[in-house]
């Protein structure tokens, strides 16, 4: 009986260490990791357009690079990302800003120009949503995670296993165009980002002509990852 006792009491410690244990593939914190040393390479495209029909083009190389870290007064760990850009491979690389991140067992958070952004929170599941501004004074922007596990054809590569954050998906084609869309990959990071944002003109003779009067569209691609 005390056998018996014993293995059952073996079991149920054995259950509840397995339920304890974090699952950081089905957390999330995989998608977004933080290591000094890490870099990414990506292709941009940036385009802007203005009132007067003018189209603004740049194409260039972003490399983002996790170049310290240190630890705060709540005993989270903030890393330090460099930002250098050149205009082709054969370039060298010029410092733009430096960027800050952090993760904890709730949420990924960039911190862009002194401004916090909530790209994730945790656990990951299709459909969960959240405000991407609750850590800055904007107003509230709804982001939504989408197609979970999906993979993502890179210009060089096939990532297999990503995250899709949907932050704006408004296909307004007669006042304003509002889409914005990042990827993440397992292990990897950021993939892919879109940012569209357009605005049409309004007037009786133009209203639903699709001409624009401002906006900008930036696409970036990763195209090289790795660790120095």
């Amino acid at each position: 009986m005390n056998r018996v006792f014993t293995v059952c009491l073996l079991l149920l410690l054995a259950c509840s260490e397995s339920t304890i244990e974090p699952d950081f593939q089905r957390t999330g914190e995989e998608y977004f990791p933080l290591e000094v040393g890490n870099y990414s390479i990506y292709n941009v495209e940036s385009i802007e357009f203005d009132i007067l029909g003018t189209i603004d083009t740049a194409v260039f190389q972003l490399k983002s690079e996790v170049v310290d870290s240190f630890a705060s007064q709540n005993g989270e760990i903030t890393y330090i990302i460099h930002r250098h850009t050149r205009n082709t491979e054969n370039d060298p690389w010029e410092f733009q800003s430096a960027w800050s991140a952090y993760l904890n067992a709730n949420q990924a958070v960039l911190i862009e120009e002194n401004t916090p952004f909530l790209k994730i929170t945790f656990p990951i599941e299709n459909d969960r949503q959240w405000d991407g501004n609750r850590l800055n004074t904007l107003e509230q922007d709804d982001y939504v995670l989408d197609s979970l596990g999906s993979a993502y054809i890179a210009p060089n590569d096939t990532i297999e296993n990503t995250l899709t954050i949907i932050q704006s998906d408004n296909q307004d084609f007669i006042i304003q165009q509002d889409k914005r869309v990042e990827i993440y990959g397992l292990d990897i990071g950021l993939v892919y980002k879109q940012s569209l944002l357009l605005s049409y003109c309004a007037e009786q003779i133009c209203i639903g002509l699709e001409e624009i009067e401002s906006g900008f569209s930036y696409t970036q691609k990763l195209v090289e990852y790795g660790e120095n």
